[in-house]
């Protein structure tokens, strides 16, 4: 496949990612005050936001979030591997946001249209083994339990989503420092999930089970 470049040779997208810093670097001069608070002053987030990397699903879009008040993992299909797994890459961070950071709320947000989640329904195509074929093992759960739930097509993925992101919950409380947090009432974890077409999110009611809009659940 040919890259695409522009009359001078560069490649368009990094243009693209050029004439964006551009941007950013007129919005820092306008704003130099508050980027030098954020470069000298510790960051206080106030948020642990664990999400899907898909490219559109923006978390500080969503949320409004100025820079400095989310703290973000995103990986594939927003995975929470169980703290004796073979990943120390979320373990960390989740150590991290909740010891030295001081955060107190845990977000996972799941979102419709997830290709992570995707990639399970059907056989796994050849060219999707090694590290993404493993990784997204950890999404077998909720297909398992949605596929013994009997649920029609039509049914089955906003179903496998909602399943997987409670998995995610229960994998959080897998961690001692969570756990720990939880019990003592000092951390909250809370399952969402980001609706692309409506731009809603829903938010999981551990209490009765059921999935509301995020301000109606007030969550």
């Amino acid at each position: 496949m040919t890259t695409a470049k522009d009359a001078r040779g560069i490649d368009l997208d990094i243009k693209d990612a050029m004439e964006g810093y551009e941007r950013f670097r007129l919005a820092f001069e306008r704003d130099r005050a508050f980027y030098k608070s954020l470069a000298t002053k510790k960051q206080t987030p106030r948020l642990l936001w664990i999400g899907c990397s898909d490219s559109r699903v923006v978390p500080s879009q969503i949320t409004q979030a100025d820079p400095g008040e989310l703290f973000e993992v995103r990986n594939i299909a927003n995975c929470v591997p169980p703290a004796w797994a073979d990943d120390e890459a979320v373990g960390a961070a989740i150590e991290y946001a909740l010891g030295p950071l001081g955060i107190d709320d845990i977000v996972v947000c799941g979102h419709t249209g997830c290709g992570g989640i995707q990639a399970l329904a059907g056989p796994m195509p050849p060219d999707q083994g090694g590290h993404l074929g493993r990784w997204i093992e950890y999404t077998r759960p909720a297909h398992r339990l949605v596929a013994a739930a009997g649920l029609s097509e039509a049914e089955r993925s906003a179903a496998t989503i909602r399943a997987h992101v409670q998995f995610q919950l229960d994998n959080l409380m897998t961690y001692e420092i969570v756990a720990t947090g939880v019990a003592e009432g000092r951390i909250g974890i809370h399952g969402w999930i980001y609706d692309m077409e409506q731009g809603e999110i829903l938010a999981y009611d551990p209490k009765t089970g059921h999935w509301r809009g995020l301000l109606e659940a007030g969550d």
